[in-house]
């Protein structure tokens, strides 16, 4: 049982690395462009990028915290 939680525990903690470096290679536009009247172009475009890198990043962090508890597990139980 000690070697499946620490493969499964190795396993997550790669695929979190994964997931991070995809989240960090979304672009986010930043080009934004006003009027003289205080419009404000290009915020759309950069909310979704935000929000895109918001949904890989959290779940990078949930795979993150699943390596530690499975790690945990394996220095449980051996």
């Amino acid at each position: 049982m000690h070697n499946a939680f620490t493969w499964l525990s190795i396993i997550a903690g790669f695929l979190s690395g994964a997931l991070w470096f995809y989240a960090s290679g979304i672009k986010v536009p930043t080009n934004l462009v006003s009027g003289w009247d205080g419009w404000v172009g290009g915020l759309q475009e950069m909310s979704d990028g935000l929000k895109k890198q918001t949904t890989w990043n959290g779940w990078a962090a949930i795979t993150t915290a699943l390596a530690a508890v499975l790690q945990a597990f394996a220095q449980i139980y051996p």
